[in-house]
């Protein structure tokens, strides 16, 4: 099976984009697109070419233009068929980037397209299908993988053959790495070595030579020094039919073997060797760089490295990666204004005081950076409170921009308040954490307050949310929630006890102020927020006549501008309308630049309307047509303004009130299209009413809140 887009040329690596053709660095993407937001640190293998040098990072992927130095990210969006990219290899007589990955997919990126086969991924073979090794000879590319070989041709761009049952009396096994050799093929099985002459009939398990012996060998290279392998710290080499040992030890702790410029090298944790025939020769040594997992040297000589904390560096460890967050693992995503925070704290419940996690990632006017608080780790979550930016920690407190750390809340009655999980604001400051103090509240003329577990349900809290009226949804790493009002001095626990199909594991505020549950077992719905005291009636969402979600896990849930809920599960990202009478949508990694289907955070730009996808892989984004509206029409955008010939995209409006009519009409004032706003925003297809693609023009935007006292017009330019 294969995929054919056609969108690149490797000279002139994605001048546009599939999707659109903004910047880098533009701040605003359009209704409907999506954007990748992957770590660039753990720099996993690097491939050059004549004019560039691609790099695979855990989840991501990167090019980078050796005169330019222009760095571009490369995804799903982009045109590539997946993610965790785990082989490269390139034919530079045709021109050909060849990419495997974890699933089995193999992506041929040529001068005009990028060409996915599937027909590993898609198999029905019982065993791993990652993609382990690449080596290219003639129009030949040689596949290693979790059943044996493939061949691809790469002229006709399809698997010609596959050397399966390969192994002693025709078992299975699994190749880890091939080398081609004159005109055999070596292959490192955990069985050991073996090889097969490439003019025989290699599917014939009997054709294949093994060598006994070979078992603990981790690696092969084939350089102009030599066929080499290594046994622990021994390097091998292989001549006369069989493999010596040449008595030269590795140097201390380095293990992988690289072919660099048809010689081989070493490396340890921050040193590079290269071999001559008496031993390996010191070519770098930076204590900057820590963790070596490949090397290449470029046209002019400038050694580049994959390194598994810095991402790509040169030989001086200055960083050649695109901006990204510091992992692509999170504990929160959290929005504050236009601005996105990504903490990586650990868990509190696993908190032992020896865990240090430097620093979060912000993503501000379309960046992604470090940033650094001096002596306060492990940050867990963000807020602002009186224009003040106030930090929680996992171990370390609260920290207060501008005044510094606070590591005894004033006015608590322990020391033990430094374990603080979540922070959020509304007309107080609220404070969650773990300690015999658990919950702590700060109100405007500055006075703190301090409640124990035992007034709040529990001494061990992740999670504080703030109701349209001011009460306060305390989620529990226990699975439960207390609801409380330190005003009226109510609390209650809401647990399995009261209708819940499981224990609690995230929950979301609506704008409508609806508190939408999620549990193991699906989600649940408590109407009126700010009315729990009085009503606690528990609702299970329903659709097409079944509990929705029935015994499947939730893992995040979201309610956007416009009252709809988006569900991250197992499965993928759901979106309803706030009945959940209506799926409006649906994406995975199929479908979707989703790189995998198990969702497990959801952060939402109110603003924007863009929400932000947390995956087992690493975080996207997707722009919805939807964002906070307000009382009255507020900094109206319409983007993108003007619509030029190749935009193929939605027109998003937003700044809109809330949940306003929308009509658009021609120049001569006929209507072309009436809408309604989700919130304070609507996407336009440039459809008209029958359905037909508009034609150049001016058209006029007439937006009106529902009792028609509201009211705002802007122009749409339509250039086809």
């Amino acid at each position: 099976m294969r995929r054919c887009a056609g969108l690149v040329s490797i000279g002139h690596w994605l001048i546009f984009s599939l999707i659109c053709c903004f910047p880098a660095f533009c701040q605003d993407i359009a209704v409907g697109t999506w954007r990748t937001h992957f770590s660039y640190r753990n720099a996993r293998i690097v491939q050059i070419t004549d004019s560039k040098v691609f790099c695979a990072v855990e989840h991501g992927f990167f090019s980078r233009d050796l005169t330019t130095g222009e760095t571009r990210k490369l995804s799903k969006i982009d045109g590539l068929s997946d993610v965790q990219v785990t082989a490269m290899a390139y034919a530079s007589s045709l021109n050909i980037l060849i990419i495997g990955y974890e699933s089995g997919v193999i992506d041929l990126i040529s001068d005009d397209q990028i060409i996915g086969i599937k027909d590993i991924a898609t198999s029905n073979l019982k065993r791993a299908k990652r993609i382990n090794d690449i080596v290219v000879s003639g129009t030949n590319a040689y596949i290693a993988s979790g059943f044996g070989v493939v061949v691809v041709n790469l002229n006709s761009k399809e698997i010609t053959k596959n050397f399966l049952q390969i192994g002693n009396g025709g078992a299975d096994v699994i190749v880890e790495e091939l080398v081609i050799r004159n005109d055999s093929l070596f292959v490192l099985t955990a069985g050991g070595i073996q090889s097969g002459e490439l003019s025989d009939n290699l599917l014939d398990f009997n054709n294949w030579t093994r060598f006994s012996n070979t078992s603990s060998f981790d690696q092969l290279s084939f350089t102009s020094q030599g066929l080499f392998a290594n046994d622990a710290s021994n390097l091998i080499r292989y001549g006369g039919g069989k493999w010596t040992d040449t008595g030269i030890a590795l140097p201390a702790g380095s293990s992988l073997l690289f072919k660099v410029n048809n010689k081989l090298y070493t490396a340890s944790s921050n040193t590079i060797y290269e071999f001559n025939d008496n031993g390996f020769d010191v070519v770098l040594n930076n204590s900057a760089i820590t963790t070596i997992n490949d090397i290449t040297i470029s046209s002019n000589g400038n050694l580049l490295v994959a390194d598994g904390h810095l991402g790509l560096v040169d030989a001086e460890a200055n960083g050649l990666s695109p901006d990204g967050p510091s992992s692509d693992e999170f504990s929160r995503v959290k929005v504050i204004g236009e601005n996105i925070y990504a903490f990586n704290a650990p868990s509190p419940a696993t908190y032992n005081g020896s865990q240090v996690v430097e620093g979060y990632s912000l993503f501000s006017e379309g960046l992604w950076s470090d940033q650094i608080i001096g002596n306060f780790t492990n940050i867990s979550d963000v807020t602002t409170f009186n224009g003040i930016e106030y930090f929680t920690s996992i171990g370390d407190g609260l920290y207060i921009n501008g005044i510094g750390i606070v590591s005894d809340i004033p006015n608590s009655a322990t020391s033990l308040d430094t374990i603080l999980t979540g922070i959020e604001t509304g007309g107080s400051l609220y404070v969650s954490g773990y300690g015999e103090q658990s919950f702590h509240t700060l109100d405007v003329s500055g006075r703190w307050t301090s409640y124990n577990g035992s007034e709040v349900f529990s001494n061990k809290l992740d999670q504080v949310l703030v109701s349209r009226l001011e009460v306060l949804w305390l989620l529990s790493s226990t699975g439960s929630i207390t609801v409380f009002d330190p005003d009226e001095k109510l609390s209650d626990l809401i647990n399995t006890s009261d209708g819940l199909p499981s224990s609690i594991s995230n929950f979301t505020i609506s704008v409508e102020d609806n508190a939408w549950i999620g549990t193991s077992r699906g989600p649940v719905l408590f109407p009126d927020a700010s009315f729990i005291f009085s009503n606690a009636e528990v609702v299970l969402p329903t659709f097409e006549n079944r509990v929705l979600f029935e015994d499947e896990q939730i893992n995040a849930i979201l309610t956007d501008g416009g009252n709809r809920v988006w569900f991250g599960t197992n499965r993928g990202l759901w979106v309803f309308d706030k009945n959940t009478s209506e799926q409006l949508a649906l994406f995975n990694a199929s479908n979707s630049p989703l790189p995998s289907d198990i969702v497990v955070k959801l952060a939402y730009n109110g603003r924007s309307g863009e929400v932000f996808i947390a995956t087992d892989k690493g975080l996207v984004s997707y722009r919805s047509a939807s964002s906070i509206g307000t009382p009255s029409h507020s900094n109206v955008m319409v983007f993108p303004n003007p619509v030029r010939p190749e935009y193929q995209g939605q027109v998003g409006i937003s700044g809109l009130v809330n949940n306003a009519a929308v009509k658009i009409t021609d120049i001569n004032g006929s209507l072309v299209k009436e809408l309604r706003a989700n919130g304070g925003s609507v996407s336009w297809d440039l459809l008209n009413a029958n359905g037909s693609r508009v034609v150049t023009g001016i058209y006029y935007l007439f937006s009106a809140s529902s009792e028609g006292e509201e009211t705002f017009i802007g122009k749409i330019a339509v250039i086809r």
